[in-house]
């Protein structure tokens, strides 16, 4: 059909009234109602460039919402209306053809931002060029620049319109409150304003410098699926891509970010508008990616917790013999350099040597606690190659039984399989990942537990070939855990991470923030167990990021 025609780019978290991440996501009551308030809009857009005298428009709808479908009600829209929603690519080329202005809708601020649900493309890396940040109107905007397509405006929250500067027309639709909160403006406002802003004459796009596009991700995993379409490896977190044009730039760089995104489909729990999912994706939007420079805790952080850990368990409690040996075993093999700096070699001997006086015998009124200790207390002296009496595997089934039979599960689980490391299979039939759809809590000590039994305590490197999804899943969980205020959880989440290589990454600065800010004067943090994993993860970070 002939006559003008505009490109009407629309995605759904710039739209007002869509204040939640919940009206993002298909399944949900709020989604619905986004749909309708999305339609709305597209059509008093539409009705501005109408009398700026378009004759049609070309809507590419660029939200994808789980559905797999548009997010538009097709009945409901206006008749010079041609819609499109391509997964793939919502700013494909034969989108561009043939038409004489572009206008962004519905839009957010890009990833690292403190705008509304702020991200690029997807929600796993940032894109830059030149040192710049990019929005996804900061794509579009290139895309039209280059072929040479005026544009009209851009809609979209606060923060997104302090990063455009005014270099295009702008509807203000809400205010960002956090990542995952905003205040928009009513719609008897917006649409009107929407509808003038589209009537208004386009203006010629400032085109982005030629220059590599940079692609920063929040795990290192993540980084090495994009390099493997042929993206540079910068460092661990990023990659860049080359091209002659911006838009075989931009192809390339889409196509890394499309292989990186793949590993949210197992990290990601339940399916679209599931609690659990909606859960997670809200987590994604408050992931942060590697910072800059990462902060190791101070020096007096780790030797405060290393004088408290050591206080806590002097004395002579099955528990506290296990709980000094383990931990200092693990040490001694996650942090060497620290290890070997504060001259630790002597006590772990000697904490070593008192689990001889550990029994191993497993009646079946023992708290899980009390045969937590005693199978440490076994495990660590048989990893040292130092004698121990033998555990009897009858007298330890019968143990595991009772556990799961009281509901500790947990305990059954994890014991049985460290006896099994070692020789010693005498595993009940639980299910993998038996709390993953019961209790949160549970099913992360689960997953931190994959990575200790793996790495034999934390002194071999992951070999299990499902780590990096585990890894995944820990990166997801991060905001969860941070905003439980779980120090003892977190410990465990950071020094996993460090022994997959992740210590520079923004999840792990998180976790290790909120150790620090929970660690007393005295250096401990509530309890021995909790102290033993901050020290874990303080002398972890340490060895990692301090210099050699």
């Amino acid at each position: 059909m002939g006559g003008r025609r505009a490109l009407l780019v629309v995605d759904l978290e710039g739209v007002a009234g869509v204040d939640t991440p919940n009206a993002l996501i298909f399944g949900t009551p709020e989604y619905v109602r986004a749909q309708a308030l999305l339609t709305a809009e597209v059509n008093a857009a539409v009705e501005g460039l109408l009398a700026a005298g378009f004759q049609r428009v070309r809507v590419s709808d660029s939200h994808l919402s789980g559905s797999g479908e548009t997010n538009l009600l097709l009945e409901a829209l206006h008749p010079a209306v041609e819609p499109f929603f391509l997964e793939e690519d919502a700013y494909a080329p034969s989108f561009f053809e043939d038409v004489h202005a572009v206008a962004c809708m519905g839009m957010h601020a890009e990833a690292g931002l403190a705008g509304f649900c702020a991200h690029t493309v997807d929600l796993v890396g940032a894109w830059t060029c030149a040192g710049r940040g990019l929005s996804e109107a900061d794509l579009v905007l290139a895309l039209a620049a280059e072929a040479g397509v005026p544009a009209v405006f851009v809609s979209g929250d606060d923060v997104l319109e302090a990063r455009l500067g005014g270099r295009v027309g702008y509807v203000r639709t809400k205010v960002a409150l956090s990542s995952t909160r905003a205040d928009s403006r009513s719609p008897e406002e917006v649409l009107p304003a929407l509808t003038r802003a589209a009537a208004l004459p386009g203006r010629p796009v400032e085109p982005l410098p030629d220059a590599p596009l940079v692609l920063t991700f929040k795990s290192g995993h993540q980084a090495a699926l994009a390099a493997e379409t042929g993206a540079r490896r910068v460092d661990r977190y990023r990659v860049e891509v080359e091209g002659r044009t911006f838009r075989e730039r931009y192809t390339r760089a889409l196509r890394a970010a499309s292989a990186a995104s793949s590993v949210l489909g197992q990290a990601v729990a339940g399916e679209p508008g599931s609690a659990d999912f909606l859960r997670d994706a809200a987590a994604l939007f408050r992931l942060p990616g590697p910072p800059s420079h990462p902060r190791p805790p101070k020096m007096e952080a780790v030797d405060r917790a290393l004088r408290a850990f050591l206080s806590l368990t002097e004395g002579g409690s099955d528990e506290a013999r296990a709980l000094r040996a383990l931990t200092l075993h693990m040490l001694e093999g996650h942090a060497p350099r620290v290890f070997a700096r504060r001259e630790l070699g002597p006590t772990l001997e000697a904490a070593v040597a008192a689990l001889a006086e550990v029994p191993l015998t497993l009646p079946a009124g023992l708290s899980p606690e009390a045969g937590m200790s005693r199978v440490d207390a076994w495990y660590v002296r048989r990893e040292r190659g130092l004698p121990h009496a033998p555990l009897v595997p009858h007298v330890l089934r019968a143990y595991l039984e009772h556990l799961d039979n009281e509901l500790y599960g947990l305990y059954a689980w994890l014991l049985g399989e460290m006896a099994a490391t070692c020789g010693l299979d005498v595993r009940l039939s639980i299910p993998e990942r038996a709390f993953r759809d019961s209790s949160r809590l549970s099913d992360l000590y689960w997953l931190t537990h994959l990575f200790l039994l793996d790495t034999r305590y934390l002194r071999a490197p992951p070999k299990d070939p499902n780590t990096a999804a585990w890894t995944e899943e820990l990166l997801v969980a991060t905001p969860w855990v941070v905003e439980q205020g779980d120090a003892d959880l977190a410990a465990e989440v950071a020094f996993c991470l460090q022994c997959v290589g992740e210590a520079e990454g923004g999840a792990h600065e998180a976790l290790l923030s909120l150790i620090v800010e929970q660690q007393r004067p005295e250096g401990d943090l509530g309890d021995a167990h909790a102290t033993a994993g901050a020290l874990l993860a303080f002398t972890g970070a340490e060895e990692r990021l301090f210099p050699r």
